[in-house]
């Protein structure tokens, strides 16, 4: 009966650590899949970011030609004015 009981302190304990270690391996796993969900966050962000550079280098350009085409189109309309001054 002692070897039994001692048997069965043995196997408590054997069951105890592998639960710990159950235990252990699955906040690792946890943790593993938490770091790969950010990892594809962030390389999603990146590309996000890397569109609305893109993006925003072209509407630049196009504010400059723009306000190009403004200036020119204020100096026609002074041009046009001076005209129709000189016609009154």
């Amino acid at each position: 009966v002692a070897t039994l009981l001692e048997e069965k302190g043995h196997l408590a304990a054997e069951n105890r650590a592998l639960r710990e270690q159950l235990d252990s391996d699955a906040a690792g796993a946890a943790a593993a899949k938490k770091l790969l969900r950010l990892q594809t966050q962030v390389e999603e962000l990146q590309e996000e970011n890397y569109r609305l550079e893109s993006g925003k280098e072209e509407l630049r350009a196009r504010c400059s030609r723009l306000e190009q085409e403004a200036r020119g189109l204020q100096v026609r309309a002074q041009e046009l004015s001076g005209l129709a001054g000189e016609a009154r």
